[in-house]
């Protein structure tokens, strides 16, 4: 094995790389957990230990020089290879350990009251699960597989949808108690609750009502929250399936009408103010839950057999009926129309 020549230090290649690819000092700081001027100062001395430039300066943008674009290609190359196999090293090392990145909303009503299942049929095994929505980038964190939910579409990974989805009223047995709901028109006077970007006038136009989305009245972020506020008789939720599906087989929840519609996402809810549906809404991708993997790292044992379970629990899933409907309370009075 041959000894390596000189190099410049691995921070400042790792700056530059992260600048270079970024086109921005200010974003790989932000990558790199760092400060703009960290970034700026390892640049310069790299620039000047090796003698040339490598960026062309122009105020706040910064573009690379030939020389540049040049060590970019082989330094970004190496960096991967790098961290590649030292991500290889850790999962061979410990190969009982399992990381799994997921949504906050489908890692507490989904996720969690299935897990104990898997980790019973793998007592030895160390399992870690991450809630959260941000990005994973598995040349960087410690995870083995994320669980997203999107239209999918992701570059530089593997990806494969886990689970279809939908989206229906759902409320508690409670609120459901003594009111006529054999029609969509008879949610008129309930509460409706609202969740970021799951707007409700797409169901609404499915369901054969000209309302407008719901500008009152309590909205939370996050959709599994949402859900158990209606669990706790708050209001009428428009549900995801995955997330209700437990409790609407338990009891806790009621399902009025058979009306869904196919989940989806929609980044500005103020674009539902004015809703063409069913044009606007068919337009938009569909969104589904998905397994997503890194691209070049082999499945250890214990990842194999995590995704055959996590594959089969969602097949199950989608088999098992979601409970009995809310029956109308056909005796009781009718509700006042909904105000505004």
């Amino acid at each position: 094995m041959e000894r390596p020549g000189r190099l410049p230090p691995l921070s400042a290649l790792r700056m530059f790389e992260a600048a270079a690819r970024l086109g921005s000092f200010s974003r790989a700081a932000d990558e790199l957990f760092v400060t703009h001027g960290a970034v700026s100062h390892q640049i310069r001395a790299l620039e000047e230990q090796l003698g040339f430039p490598l960026f062309l300066r122009q105020g706040r943008q910064v573009n690379l020089t030939p020389a540049g674009e040049e060590l970019l290609a082989s330094t970004n190359a190496a960096l991967r290879q790098l961290s590649d196999t030292v991500a290889t090293l850790r999962r061979r090392m410990n190969r009982n350990r399992l990381s799994v990145s997921v949504m906050p909303s489908f890692a507490g009503r989904w996720l969690a009251p299935r897990i104990g299942d898997f980790i019973d049929r793998h007592p030895g095994a160390e399992v870690n699960i991450t809630a959260t929505n941000e990005l994973t980038d598995f040349s960087r964190d410690a995870v083995d597989v994320c669980i997203r939910w999107g239209p999918g579409g992701y570059a530089g990974v593997r990806a494969e949808v886990l689970m279809e989805d939908e989206m229906f009223p759902v409320l508690s047995p409670a609120l459901a108690a003594g009111r006529r709901l054999d029609r969509p028109a008879d949610l008129a006077g309930l509460p409706l609750l609202r969740s970021d970007g799951e707007d409700w006038v797409p169901w609404f136009r499915a369901a054969g009502l000209d309302w407008p989305e719901p500008s009152a009245g309590l909205m939370i972020s996050d959709s599994g929250l949402v859900v158990q506020a209606a669990i706790e008789g708050r209001g009428v939720v428009l549900a995801r399936r995955s997330l209700a599906a437990l409790a609407l087989r338990a009891g806790k929840l009621v399902r009025p009408f058979e009306i869904g519609i196919p989940a989806s996402h929609t980044p500005d809810s103020e674009s539902c103010r004015s809703f063409d549906y069913p044009a606007a809404f068919e337009s938009r991708p569909r969104w589904r839950y998905w397994i997503v993997l890194p691209e070049r790292r082999a499945d250890t044992p214990l990842l194999a057999d995590f995704l055959a379970w996590l594959r089969a629990e969602a097949a199950a899933d989608l088999a098992t009926p979601l409970g009995p409907a809310a029956a109308p309370a056909l005796n009781a009075p009718p509700q006042a129309p909904a105000a505004g």
